[in-house]
């Protein structure tokens, strides 16, 4: 099994490429989950297709960050999804930047 790139793994004479994604906001897995999203990899942009929450609960920023970082972990460079605001339909396109490496704080002194 090779696992050179974070989309794509290579089992006997298979490559598997990851092409969409669903995401389910849960505590435990198999538990009944609060909210489900699907996601499209498409190149370096990630799609989201749909979201959908229990209730008339509405994604927070706490979710958007976790979608954002797994984005960035699967190498995105741009992430859109589609919105409903007072029944009229916003497309939103963030552009990633790439995370460096934290450095270390190191000072110089006399």
């Amino acid at each position: 099994m090779n696992n050179d790139g974070k989309r794509y793994i290579q089992v006997g004479g298979w490559i598997f490429e990851v092409k969409m994604v669903r995401a389910i906001k849960v505590d435990e897995f198999g538990a009944p989950y609060d909210a489900v999203a699907h996601m499209t990899f498409n190149g370096d942009e990630v799609y989201v297709d749909s979201q959908l929450s229990k209730g008339n609960e509405s994604l927070n920023r706490s979710d958007m960050d976790a979608f954002l970082d797994f984005a960035q972990m699967m190498d995105a460079k741009e992430f859109r999804y589609d919105r409903f605001q007072n029944g009229t339909r916003r497309t939103r396109s963030i552009k990633l930047i790439e995370k460096a490496e934290p450095q270390p704080n190191i000072r110089l002194v006399k």
